[in-house]
């Protein structure tokens, strides 16, 4: 502010005399193309700013990926054969659970479950800190193998891995044109699910609710859900 107030003041005195405007205009130009080549180099800076980041968050993306990439190819068969090693997967990562594969979108993943709902929001299941987090049981399951209602979490990340891709089924055409299932593997078993509403809820909402163990009040709540 101050270098403004100055400029104005040296405008003033120089229009008292021609060769001092021709000067001042001279002065002005060369004022105008260093306040260009700064802003040049503000730019520049920003541009170079922005791509490092961008580098960064690809690069971290990729790395959040690659424990993943390793586990199904050491431990996993999905698409021949449909095959989880349970017993090396679990010596390895003891917090497996289960594996989930979905048909439509590119999600195959292992499941994993903690004492909490926060430890998995940050760290694999090898318990290295990640940007992806894990897919995770909530905590207040006891199985995938008998409980009516489960609760799988995941972050919605923006390369579209771990979750990120569910909001596809939010699309009715997306939705209708695919096969709508999903695979959840477990050491005891294969279960085959057939996705019946999506929809995106406040953190409130009834979907949350967990340890359900009265089957009518069961049925009631997922009548709701399909009417909603």
């Amino acid at each position: 502010m101050h270098i403004v107030l100055v400029r104005c003041a040296l405008e003033r005195v120089y229009a008292l005399d021609g060769w001092e405007e021709t000067e001042l205009g001279e002065e002005r130009d060369s004022r105008k193309r260093r306040a260009l080549v700064a802003a040049q180099l503000v730019i520049a800076v920003f541009v170079a700013a922005g791509a490092a980041w961008l580098i960064f968050k690809l690069v971290g993306y990729w790395q959040g990926q690659q424990i993943y990439r390793e586990i199904e190819q050491a431990y996993a068969t999905i698409e021949d054969g449909d095959s989880i090693d349970f017993d090396a997967l679990r010596g390895q990562y003891p917090g497996v659970v289960a594996w989930i594969a979905m048909d439509d979108v590119n999600i195959s993943y292992p499941i994993v479950q903690g004492d909490d709902n926060e430890h998995y929001l940050h760290y694999d299941p090898s318990g290295a800190e990640n940007v992806d987090g894990s897919i995770f049981l909530d905590c207040r399951n006891k199985s995938l193998d008998t409980d009516l209602y489960a609760l799988i979490y995941g972050h919605n990340m923006r390369d579209e891995s771990m979750f990120g891709q569910l909001d596809e089924y939010v699309s009715e055409e997306f939705y209708e044109n695919g096969s709508d299932a999903f695979t959840i593997y477990t050491p005891n078993g294969t279960y085959r699910y057939q996705i019946f509403a999506a929809s995106i809820v406040d953190p409130s909402d009834d979907v949350y609710t967990a340890g359900f163990t009265n089957t009518q009040v069961f049925d009631a709540f997922v009548k709701n859900l399909k009417e909603n």
